[in-house]
Parts: structure tokens; C-alpha cells; sequence
């Protein structure tokens, strides 16, 4: 028994080295991420402040420049004191409009910069240098906000590699909404600026940092002839790497990431940790050795090893007194775990008397095998209950479909018309209904309705209002009488004050007319044959089933062949993307308008589509209903 309890803590230390050395590895791979992640976004962020100081300077001599009265001297008094007080930058330039600064002047561009006699002044406006199409200046100008620009050579300004901030001044003479732009002020920095702060930030012994541009160009590198010359996409085509790219790409699309880059980006495995500079766009990547990451990992197995090896020995020795003293418990207890397998939860391996670990071993499998019991009994009385409320809701769902016309095309012998639609709960049961039925042979009624809440209390409402619907109107009713009388009968009794917007209308086959009412519902869309589309302008109405006494307007249209009327409810322009926007009225009309020649089934699949398209995986928080009525042709008499 000794010598088996030896074998058995010998294969169980080993399985506890193996297992330990890799959760350690975990943990310490998870730890080393965080701990990476945060620093490089550390680090960006003190970058990205440095960027928005700079940027700062720049709207601090916008705003002079605004509300100041200015000529030449004062103006370049501030300018050289700005690039003076303010190490950090490498020169600042104030660029006029053209006749802007004094009107016989075309263009005027006072420029102060750094050489090595000091704040240096140069006059940018010249023939040799036309700053109006400088990208540093078009493209605030054109977008009228502020840019920094990719980094570039600029020659014949400062003549150095730099990147600038460049920032719009406006004449605050003219008009709020039409202000003119009255020029562009300018703040440079030069890469071999960030290139020294990129350096400055250690990564353990051997690892490194370095920047990309918002392109994936190196902006600095301890590789200095990568430096505006290369770009992770270039070595990646280079070194046929395609792994390499996929970083490339991670590193501009993501805010913050940690990767396992392997040898891509030198000679031995390293792990990548990036973030980005939100105010440019560029990446800051840190490099880290996995050799150096994992150092500790390493050293800790050697002393777990060690420390296991004297375990086992001083088990050897301990292992002959405590074996008899611990078979037979353990023993009772082996064989209550097959019972226990099998199913048999009626054990009990308590040893009476019994205080030591092994006693309050045998206590605790005893209650667990107890709870386990009691826990298996009301998960099995769970399952069953949420399986019979499913089922439930399920064959609701199912009566629900079965209520709404779901046969298309819905008057295959009718050519002078069509109709389809299409109904989408945003749970199992939804509030939403439509319908639509001939009155007689020359008059179709069409509902669109939207019940107040969702889910099986506004399925109710939905049918009984459906029912009503379809009993109260007559060959010779008028849409406002069909919906007084709907109106009338819901609001009797009706406790849970739950109402339903309607859009009802009745289309004479003969004549093209179509006469309709609104009970608070969305106005349609109607797409002309012209191409064209607008909402109807609705008779107004309240909602429906909460004042008995309400009164409900009417109003008509005569439909031109060729025209397709769009109900829909307000799940459509209310459905929410996953950044919060909703779908609008403007997008519907936009999507709707040049689908007026298209079949109304591809219609309303072609706007569903584009509801989805647009939500992109958000939830959805309403019922949406669609429905695409074409008026094809008048019957003949």
C-alpha cells in the first residue's frame, strides 16, 4: 500500500507540475497582457497628450487671432514668443486667406522655427512656395476643423521631416452659419522629436517600441533606415509574411490589443502589445521578448520541481504510517464515488467519532451527495416547467402566424392590384397585425396596426382588435366609422388601458380612389409611378381603445396606376442600430423611393433587408410590419 500511495503521489505531483506549470503559464501570459496592454496604452496616452498640448497652442493662438486686432509686428511678436515658451514644438505658422491679412497682399504666411541660431523667421508666402495647395492647409480649409497631417518633408518650410497640426481661424465678422475662414494656423513637430520619445520608453532587456502612421509607416523604429521609408505592409510584401499584414491591420483597426507575433518582426519569438493615439490615428506598438516575458515562469518551475522532489521523499517516509489509518475510510469513500456515477445518491460514509480530515472528509462527500440529490430534483422540476412555457409560447407564435394572410401572391386572379406584407416579433409573440380583404368585388380593405407593449398580453389585443376589425366592416363602411366602432368596443372594459395605433384604408378597384383613416398610426409612403415618394398627409386621430367617445377623420386619394402605397409600423423607423441610431423616416424614404417598379414582395424583403443591414446585429426592441400595396390598373365596369 505504501509503495502504491508512493506511485499514485508521484503520478499525482506530476499531473500537479503539468497542469501548474501551465495555468501558471496562464496567468502569467494573462498578466504579462494586461500588464502590457496598459502600459502601451500608457504610453500612448502620455504621447497623445503631448499631441493635445501641442493642439492646445495652436487653438490658444486661433482664438487671439479671432478676437485680436492684429498687424505684422504684434503678430509675429506672438508667433515667435509661441514657438519660444514652447520647446516641444519645432515652428508655428499663421497662413491668411488670400487678401485677407491687408487687401494688396495675395498671400501672407509669417513662419517661425527652430535652427541653430534660435526662433527663426521665414516668410512662406513666396513664388517659390504656394502654400494654398500645401496639404497642411487645404484640408482644414476644405473641411473647416482641425487635422494633423500624415508626416511629409516639408520643403521650402521648415525643411524637415514633420508632422502639423493645423487648425481653421474665422472672420468673425461675417455670418454664424456662412463664416468665412479667415486662415489656417499651424504647429509642427518633427519626427526626430517623437523618434526620442519612442526610444526613451524601456521594454525589459532587449525588447522595443515603435510608431506607425495611421497608413501602417514607420514613424520610428530602433531600425532608423525604416523610418519613413517602409511600412509594415512593405516588409510584410518583402518578407512574404502574411502574418505580418494581418498585424499591420489589427494594429490600425483595433484601439488596443496584444498579439503573439512570433519571429515576423525579428529573430526570436516576441509578443506585441499596441495602442493608438486617438488624436492621430498613428499605433504605438511594444515589443517583448517571450524569452524575457516568461523568465519568472521558468525560474518558478525550477523551484516547484525541486520542492516536489523533496515532497516525494519525505512522503515516502510519512506515507507507511498514515496508509492503514486512511485505507479503509478511503476505501468506503472510492466506492461511493461509483455509486454516486451510477446514480445512487443514497450514500452515507460519515465515520462516527470521527473529527480528523478523513471524518470531515466523509461529512462533507456525505452532504454533497445530499445537495446533489436535492439539486438534480428541482432542476429536473425547472427544466420541465421552462419546456412547457416554451412549448406554450411556441404554439402561440404559431396561432398567431396562422391569423395574419400569410398566402401570397393573396388574389392571384386579380391582375389590376397586389399585395403583399410581412410581420417580425421582436419576441415569441408580437402586438403587431395586418390585413387585408375584399369588401366586395370592387373594394380592398387594408389594415396596418401597432398594439402598445409586446409579448402575449398585446398578441391578445392584436387578435381581438383584428376580429373586430374584420366584423365591423361593411361593404358600405367608411374607414373612420369602422375604426369608431373598433374604438368603442375595445375601450369598454378595458382595465389594462393597452391601445393600438391603426392605419385603415379602402381602395375602390374601380376608380383608383382610396379613402382612408389614422388612428395615431405612422403615415404611409406612397411611391409614385413618377418615381417619386412622399408621406401621406393623414386625417390625425388618437389612438385606439381608450376613449370610447374618440373621433376619427377621414381623407382620400386617387391612386395612379403604376403607384405602390408602403404601410408600415413603427418597429421600422425605430429600429436601432448598435451605435443607438435609429432607422428614421428620412432612411425609409430614401431606401422606399426607387423601388417603385419592383414586385411589392421584393419590396418589402428588399426594406426588411435594409432594416437589418442597418441594426447589424442589435437587438431588436419592437415588432416591425410592412406591408406594399400596388395599384396596377382600374377594373372595367
Amino acid at each position: 500500500m505504501t509503495l502504491l500511495v508512493l506511485l499514485g503521489a508521484t503520478a499525482v505531483f506530476a499531473f500537479i507540475l503539468a497542469y501548474g506549470n501551465y495555468i501558471i503559464h496562464e496567468i502569467i501570459r494573462s498578466d504579462a497582457e494586461t500588464g502590457a496592454k496598459y502600459r502601451a496604452e500608457s504610453v500612448a496616452s502620455k504621447m497623445d497628450a503631448e499631441l493635445r498640448s501641442v493642439a492646445e497652442i495652436a487653438e490658444t493662438v486661433a482664438y487671439a487671432l479671432q478676437y485680436g486686432d492684429w498687424n505684422e509686428e504684434t503678430m509675429n511678436a506672438l508667433m515667435f514668443r509661441v514657438v519660444g515658451n514652447n520647446e516641444q514644438l519645432y515652428g508655428s505658422a499663421v497662413a491668411f486667406e488670400e487678401h485677407a491679412f491687408r487687401p494688396e497682399l495675395r498671400a501672407y504666411a509669417p513662419y517661425f522655427y527652430r535652427s541653430g541660431s534660435g526662433v527663426t523667421y521665414e516668410q512662406l508666402a513666396s513664388s517659390s512656395y504656394n502654400y494654398f495647395v500645401k496639404d497642411w492647409y487645404f484640408i482644414p480649409r476644405e473641411m473647416k476643423s482641425p487635422v494633423w497631417s500624415a508626416p511629409y518633408f516639408d520643403e521650402g518650410g521648415g525643411n524637415a521631416l514633420m508632422t502639423t497640426f493645423s487648425l481653421p481661424f474665422f472672420d468673425l465678422r461675417s455670418p454664424g452659419e456662412t463664416r468665412k475662414i479667415k486662415g489656417i494656423v499651424t504647429v509642427d513637430l518633427t519626427l526626430d522629436g517623437l523618434t526620442q520619445k519612442v526610444e526613451a520608453v524601456r521594454v525589459k532587456k532587449t525588447g522595443y517600441a515603435f510608431l506607425v502612421s495611421d497608413q501602417g509607416q514607420f514613424l520610428a523604429h530602433p531600425q532608423k533606415d525604416w523610418i519613413m521609408r517602409e511600412s509594415i505592409f512593405s516588409l510584410a510584401e518583402e518578407w512574404n509574411r502574411p502574418r505580418l499584414r494581418e498585424i499591420g491591420r489589427q494594429m490600425l483597426r483595433e484601439r488596443m490589443g496584444f498579439l503573439d507575433i512570433g519571429d515576423v518582426l525579428g529573430g526570436k519569438a516576441s509578443f506585441l502589445a499596441f495602442a493608438r493615439l486617438p488624436s492621430t490615428g498613428w499605433s504605438l506598438g511594444l515589443v517583448f521578448p517571450e524569452d524575457e516575458l516568461f523568465a519568472e515562469v521558468n525560474s518558478l518551475n525550477r523551484t516547484i520541481m525541486l520542492q516536489a522532489l523533496v515532497g516525494v521523499g519525505l512522503l515516502l517516509g510519512v506515507s507507511f504510517l498514515v496508509a492503514r489509518s486512511i485505507a479503509r475510510p478511503l476505501r468506503r469513500m472510492a466506492q461511493a464515488t461509483r455509486r454516486v456515477a451510477e446514480g445512487d445518491l443514497e450514500i452515507d460514509v460519515t465515520e462516527p467519532g470521527r473529527q480528523d480530515e478523513v471524518g470531515q472528509l466523509g461529512q462533507a462527500f456525505t452532504r454533497m451527495a445530499q445537495d446533489l440529490k436535492n439539486y438534480i430534483r428541482e432542476l429536473t422540476e425547472t427544466t420541465a416547467a421552462k419546456q412547457r412555457i416554451e412549448s406554450e409560447l411556441s404554439i402561440a407564435a404559431r396561432i398567431q402566424k396562422s391569423m395574419l394572410p400569410s398566402r401570397f401572391p393573396a388574389f392571384p386572379e386579380r391582375d389590376e392590384f397586389d399585395i403583399h406584407a410581412v410581420m417580425r416579433p421582436a419576441k415569441e409573440v408580437g402586438g403587431d397585425l395586418y390585413d387585408f380583404f375584399l369588401l366586395d368585388d370592387n373594394r380592398l380593405c387594408m389594415v396596418v396596426g401597432d398594439v402598445s407593449g409586446k409579448g402575449v398580453p398585446a398578441a391578445l389585443f392584436m387578435a381581438v382588435t383584428k376580429y373586430l376589425i374584420e366584423a365591423t366592416s361593411g361593404s358600405e363602411e367608411l374607414p373612420d366609422e369602422v375604426l369608431s366602432r373598433v374604438n368603442g368596443q375595445l375601450a369598454r372594459n378595458n382595465e389594462s388601458c393597452m391601445f393600438v395605433t391603426i392605419f385603415l384604408g379602402i381602395l375602390n378597384l374601380t376608380t383608383g380612389e382610396l379613402v382612408y383613416a389614422s388612428g395615431g398610426h405612422n403615415p404611409p409612403l406612397l411611391l409614385s409611378p413618377e418615381g417619386e415618394a412622399d408621406f401621406l398627409a393623414t386625417p390625425g386621430g388618437p389612438i385606439v381603445g381608450v376613449m370610447d367617445d374618440a373621433v376619427f377623420g377621414t381623407d382620400k386619394l386617387a391612386l395612379k396606376p403604376g403607384s405602390v402605397l408602403l404601410a408600415y409600423s413603427d418597429g421600422v423607423t425605430e429600429a436601432f442600430s448598435a451605435d443607438g441610431e435609429a432607422f428614421s423616416e428620412e432612411r425609409l424614404h430614401r431606401v422606399a423611393q426607387p423601388l417603385w417598379k419592383k414586385p411589392v414582395e421584393e419590396i418589402t424583403d428588399l426594406v426588411m433587408n435594409e432594416i437589418d443591414s442597418f441594426c447589424d446585429g442589435a437587438p431588436q426592441a419592437d415588432d416591425i410590419t410592412i406591408l406594399a400595396l400596388r395599384f396596377d390598373h382600374a377594373t372595367r365596369r
